[in-house]
């Protein structure tokens, strides 16, 4: 929950009331979804029960992004849900001004069935994962790899956040990035006329072949390629630090955005509970 109101403030960059934000985001409990808000150094508060994230320099550092260490990292899953579902491939590569440096690469035994739409999806079976390292074997492991690194992924917003709702399961120390890179946002700001941003429509649209689509390992590596593109592209336009590349990547929140999914959340809200009488 915490994780999803900083991805709102962040996106938003201005004061919500806790209000606003339990509206928003469709909290059921509004006093239990801002639990450790107050502890957790990403927010800031207003007054008037209003919270904002501390500004983007005190989260980030501005080193160059000639001296930064990028983690490309993906995971496949038995699902998406945090808390309930468990990854079982989990690969990195760690690149340094265009080298890759370091890799890391894992199956693990998610201690539940992984079910037919995702063994389709991924090539990933039961009996693939038998006797592989549990995941509080595995992400210790990760982390120590990560280090001082600044986590990238395509679609950054699930791997991301997915890892450090395990690493909080598992009572782990935290990763020490607060905003990842994500490769797809990229994209969708540097190549405004392509209409599929995935993995697939951009190593259609730079002509990368692979195989083994949606494979941890692999998947990571055309990442590491369309972040190579990305960053030559950026810095030629002078972004050059880490400060300004998350600027760059991220998709803003509008109040007339935030006010028109308050009222559609509303609606739902009083449609179920119509639908609901006897």
């Amino acid at each position: 929950m915490i994780d999803a109101i900083f991805q709102l403030l962040f996106r938003y960059e201005k004061p919500l009331s806790k209000t606003q934000i339990h509206k928003y985001l469709g909290f059921a409990d509004l006093e239990e979804s801002f639990l450790g808000l107050a502890d957790d150094q990403r927010f800031v508060f207003h007054g008037r029960d209003q919270w904002a994230t501390v500004p983007l320099k005190d989260l980030v550092t501005d080193k160059k992004l000639k001296d930064t260490t990028f983690i490309v990292t993906d995971i496949e899953t038995t699902g998406s849900i945090q808390g309930k579902d468990r990854i079982i491939d989990l690969a990195a590569i760690k690149v340094k001004n265009g080298v890759q440096v370091e890799r890391f690469e894992q199956l693990v035994d998610p201690q539940q069935p992984i079910n037919r739409h995702i063994t389709q999806l991924t090539g990933i079976k039961n009996q693939d994962v038998e006797g592989m390292p549990l995941i509080e074997t595995v992400m210790p492991d990760f982390i120590d790899f990560v280090g001082d690194g600044v986590f990238v992924a395509h679609n950054a917003g699930f791997d991301f956040y997915f890892i450090q709702s395990e690493i909080k399961r598992l009572e782990l120390d935290s990763l020490p990035v607060i905003v990842p890179i994500c490769t797809f946002q990229m994209a969708k700001k540097l190549l405004p006329t392509l209409k599929a941003c995935g993995i697939t429509g951009l190593s259609n649209h730079f002509g990368y072949e692979f195989e083994d689509r949606h494979r941890a390992m692999p998947d990571v590596e055309a990442t590491c390629f369309f972040l190579e593109k990305f960053l030559e592209q950026v810095q030629e336009d002078g972004v050059d630090r880490l400060h300004s590349l998350i600027q760059f990547q991220k998709e803003g929140l509008t109040k007339e955005q935030i006010n028109k999914r308050i009222k559609r959340q509303e609606s739902k809200l009083k449609y179920r509970k119509h639908s609901s009488r006897p």
